[in-house]
């Protein structure tokens, strides 16, 4: 009985499914497919047959999955990589095989991490691209879908518990003042409040960390600009009486001769996490391991940076 059921599935039909639930389009599955969209809707239709079962429905956001759907594919999330194990995948090797990444995060991560991800690249001379997506609020709904492979985010985040993730690596906060700034080590937090701050804010509306860190006191601070980036935020430093608070990767875009000086944050803002998240349907993927691993790498070079700082 056993047999006759597994020759009678087809194991296209599960991918095509897969895919059609990441994307919540049949249109957007064909052109991942690289297949049409009658044969995307076909392949569907008979999927719905063969588990007697809708699958997927339309909803406000797109194609959903029905509860016999949501479970299908949270059993094919872990399936189908082993699957593709079984057909005797050969080790991924960079150097002959492209592949391209889509890598989404902050700008102190992405500043952190990617240069030593490219230079990686450039002295191997491999043939994978990394592509770096804006971050957004929507980043774990893209992580979701299949639109981005990877993403940095702080531990403090909210995350689905489905999805995997890892540390890479610790940072801690530093201020940044023009270099004739009356201000003076140790660096109070009541010198801190009593001051004009430039914040960065990588979403809209959304507090950024450190003020989350003074929320939880009782505290705020009095900002004269906020803005999304902090290598704009570094560039508006000089001259001015304000301070911008950053992670220590930050300082590596700092020049030597800078008129900048580099203070210790006030103790009460504790450093923080990054960590690479991303989709389960990846674990098993050797390109993803290949990318993984080289981000570890990347990161151990960040935590020592860190330290030294």
């Amino acid at each position: 009985m056993r047999l006759k059921q597994l020759r009678d599935v087809d194991l296209n039909l599960l991918v095509t499914f897969a895919v059609v639930a990441e994307e919540r389009s049949i249109t957007a599955a064909a052109e991942r497919l690289l297949l049409s969209q009658p044969a995307v809707s076909r392949a569907l239709g008979r999927a719905r047959v063969t588990f007697g079962d809708e699958l997927l429905v339309r909803g406000p956001r797109g194609l959903e999955p029905t509860p016999h759907g949501r479970k299908l594919l949270a059993e094919l999330e872990q399936i189908l990589p082993r699957i593709e194990a079984l057909a005797g995948r050969i080790a991924f090797d960079p150097q002959r095989e492209a592949a391209i990444f889509r890598i989404s995060g902050p700008d102190n991560a992405c500043t952190a991490l990617l240069p030593g991800l490219i230079r990686q690249q450039l002295d191997q001379h491999l043939l994978t691209c990394i592509e770096v997506h804006p971050w957004q609020e929507s980043a774990l709904d893209q992580l979701e879908r299949g639109q981005l492979d990877l993403i940095f985010l702080i531990e403090d985040g909210l995350l689905p518990s489905h999805l995997q993730f890892e540390p890479l690596y610790r940072e801690e906060w530093v201020c940044l003042v023009d270099h004739d700034h009356p201000v003076r080590e140790p660096f109070t937090l009541e010198s801190y409040l009593a001051s004009e701050h430039i914040a960065v804010s990588t979403l809209p509306g959304v507090q950024s960390l450190p003020e989350k860190r003074l929320a939880a006191l009782g505290h705020t601070r009095r900002n004269a600009i906020r803005l999304p980036y902090f290598g704009t935020a570094l560039a508006c430093v000089p001259g001015t009486p304000l301070i911008l608070t950053a992670t220590t990767s930050m300082l590596a875009l700092v020049p030597k001769a800078s008129n900048l000086r580099v203070l210790a944050a006030p103790r009460e803002l504790t450093g923080f996490n990054f960590r690479m998240v991303w989709h389960p349907r990846l674990t098993h993927d050797l390109r993803h391991q290949w990318l993984r691993e080289s981000l570890r790498s990347t990161a151990s070079l960040c935590s020592a940076a860190t330290r030294r700082a």
